[in-house]
């Protein structure tokens, strides 16, 4: 078999992106069959979800949702990986994590990084980027409000699989393992690799208004894997991260929480230096029990004879 890692850089990258585009088109034509014959609906049926609409119209939008996430990103990295290279698992950074301290602190860092990065978007949503976009950002506020709603345990488990454990998983092996990998072996600069990755990682989730708070989401993700050596940890963060953003909207549906303490919005000045201070201890304490990624870590011959199997 001719593994893609044998062909020039810039042909892999166009494969990629080829990949991405079959498999999302892919997607959606599942998404329709399904919705079709499981829901009886069509995409234009859910293609405006928000507060008032069914049930039935909620759980299939969720389906698409759900879908689309597994196609888009999970199954594309998981297949261009196994393509790419012989030892796909070890091409996408699937190692265990060098020291099991790292897990305390990699979960400690994002919550303590929340509130900071949260306040980020609070305040980007300010700025004006046009009538447009606040539409459209609103619109999408108001559709996932309605795609996590629900107030059983059924739905916040359901919820917490399709909104934080499919897209950490997904997102972080597109991402990190694939995308940062690519910059890093073109560029040798890690800090690059990160910020190039992370950009990508916030046009991917396509809004003026939050690009710049996930952009830097992306970038501490992207920090954490290269601390740690294992895209396990990142999955950890991300995960962590859209959970309690679940749990949030799922507290404030059972009327526990407000709707400002659901959203972590308008934090007073002194959570937030509180927020940045703690997060500063936490990373340095990562750096110093750091087992990071060698320096030849993008190298697709590593260990191995160049030879064409």
């Amino acid at each position: 078999m001719r593994y893609w890692r044998h062909y020039p850089k810039f042909l892999q990258v166009i494969l990629l992106m080829l990949m991405i585009f079959t498999l999302s088109s892919f997607s959606g034509v599942i998404a329709h069959l399904g919705l079709k014959g499981i829901f009886g609906l069509s995409m234009s049926d859910i293609s405006d979800i928000n507060a008032r609409s069914s049930g039935k119209a909620i759980a299939a939008a969720q389906f698409v949702q759900g879908i689309l996430s597994l196609f888009t990103f999970l199954l594309s990295a998981l297949l261009f990986a196994h393509l790419t290279h012989p030892a796909a698992w070890q091409y996408l950074g699937m190692r265990k994590p060098g020291m099991g301290i790292q897990i305390i602190i990699v979960a400690l860092m994002l919550v303590s990084f929340m509130p900071f990065v949260n306040q980020i978007g609070t305040w980007m949503q300010k700025i004006n980027f046009g009538e447009g976009n606040k539409l459209s950002f609103q619109k999408n506020q108001e559709m996932m409000q309605a795609l996590m709603r629900g107030t059983s345990n059924t739905d916040l488990f359901k919820h917490l699989f399709l909104f934080a454990l499919l897209p950490a998983i997904g997102e972080e092996l597109l991402f990190r393992g694939i995308i940062m990998r690519f910059s890093y072996s073109n560029s040798k600069n890690i800090h690059f690799a990160i910020l190039i990755s992370a950009a990508i990682f916030g046009i991917a989730h396509g809004s003026a208004y939050n690009f710049f708070p996930i952009m830097l989401m992306g970038i501490l993700l992207g920090y954490i894997y290269y601390l740690s050596g294992s895209i396990w940890l990142s999955m950890l963060a991300h995960f962590i991260n859209n959970a309690l953003a679940a749990l949030g909207l799922f507290l404030f549906n059972k009327s526990i929480v407000s709707d400002e303490v659901a959203k972590a919005e308008n934090f007073p000045w002194y959570v937030l230096i509180i927020s940045v201070a703690l997060f500063i201890f936490l990373f340095s304490l990562l750096r110093k029990n750091a087992t990071p990624l060698s320096a030849d870590w993008s190298d697709d011959y590593k260990g191995e004879q160049q030879t064409i199997n």
